[in-house]
């Protein structure tokens, strides 16, 4: 079955690396209660909102790795 919707262009760029810091192979997908998902998909770069508030969670954890705390601590200041 076909979809109606015109296939996404950026194909070969979509999962591109970005930035210095190698990304994983797959991207990590998760499921939200549906007005969570609302608030989420109004967000103007949700991507890089999500990466940050893992980081955030995993720093106030004590779990995120030492090449990332600098980033932490500056990003709170």
């Amino acid at each position: 079955m076909m979809s109606d919707e015109a296939a996404r262009r950026d194909y070969l760029t979509r999962f591109q690396q970005q930035g210095e810091v190698a990304m994983a192979e797959r991207p990590l997908c998760v499921r939200l209660p549906e007005d969570i998902d609302g608030l989420m998909r109004e967000k103007e770069n949700r991507t890089a909102w999500l990466r940050d508030a893992i980081m955030e969670k995993l720093w106030r954890e004590g779990h995120l790795p030492k090449r990332y705390q600098s980033l932490m601590e500056q990003a709170l200041d």
